[in-house]
């Protein structure tokens, strides 16, 4: 059965034309993983990894793993960072290598105009090699290709709203397997948008959406709300598409490190309530040269 569950997701991947990004929740604190225009926004360096694991119990899930790490140049004015991905699903294995950077023109009061780039590379691993299938199919000969990838994305943000656009992946690469088109990566597009609410001297409430899009495909939307204590504690509601409702704990530890998990759980419209998400994320920012400020903890 197990083999058959991985096929199917196998099948899929095949006769898709295009491949979605990985999916992560934990943006808010990481934004460069879906707009390179935040490199060296937080004036420090900060670098995160993180782990998910989408539908757990279901065999061949999306399964991914990143490390980002940015830093601030030119006293706060200009950044540069690293991406590192992995995603995996069925018998597909995508890895990226990401550098980004960023501008950042100061505007009125607290307000600034963040641009950014990114470039690198893609492979695309494809192993058959666990699946009981005909080897001598062509459609399911093991692949692996290396592509260029450029992405782009702004920014505008002061102490109180953040809101971001931004394509990771310009360019749109697929492949040919005996006439048929299987699809790389697409052209995704990210927007989002937050605002926080000073309810109290301690606590403050931060309202957000990210809209999430591709061509031929239909758009996607995170809606969540989260609430932060003393700067520290941080709880949060969101769903995906009303087809996932999620759940999101982040504590700061201290001025240098924080910690993050995700749970996610599917409704009736989705995969099925037994098939759980778990993510998990552990970040740290530290100050390096003299103009970075690593002890004041951001909204953004």
């Amino acid at each position: 059965m197990k083999k058959l569950i991985t096929l199917l997701f196998t099948f899929c991947s095949v006769i898709t034309y295009s491949q979605q990004d990985p999916l992560y929740s934990q943006y808010l604190t990481t934004p460069l993983l879906i707009n390179p225009a935040y490199s060296g926004f937080s004036r420090n360096l900060s670098g995160s990894v993180a782990y998910r694991k989408q539908w757990a119990g279901f065999d061949g899930s999306p399964e991914t793993m990143n490390a980002a790490g940015h830093i601030a140049l030119a006293d706060n004015r200009m950044g540069m960072g690293l991406i590192l991905m992995q995603d995996k699903i069925g018998s597909d294995n995508t890895t990226e290598m990401q550098l980004t950077y960023g501008y950042h023109v100061p505007l009125k009061n607290t307000m600034h105009l963040s641009f950014g780039l990114q470039g690198g590379l893609v492979n695309y691993h494809t192993d058959y090699s666990g699946l009981t299938i005909n080897p001598d199919d062509p459609k399911f000969s093991n692949q692996s290709e290396w592509h260029p990838t450029i992405g782009a994305g702004m920014m505008v943000s002061s102490e109180k709203f953040l809101f971001s656009i931004s394509m990771p992946k310009i360019l749109k690469r697929s492949t040919d397997v005996d006439s048929l088109a299987t699809g790389l990566y697409n052209q995704n597009f990210y927007a989002l948008g937050a605002y926080v609410w000073q309810m109290s001297y301690r606590i403050k409430l931060k309202p957000w959406m990210l809209l999430r899009g591709e061509p031929n495909a239909p758009l996607s939307y995170d809606v969540g709300v989260a609430m932060t204590a003393d700067n520290s504690y941080t709880l949060a509601l969101f769903t995906r598409d009303l087809g996932t409702l999620g759940f999101m704990a982040q504590i700061e530890l201290g001025d240098h490190f924080r910690f993050g998990y995700v749970f996610e759980l599917p409704t009736g419209q989705s995969v099925g309530t037994r098939f759980t998400t778990h993510e998990f994320m552990f970040g740290a920012r530290m100050k390096l040269l003299k103009f970075h400020d690593a002890g004041t903890i951001r909204n953004f």
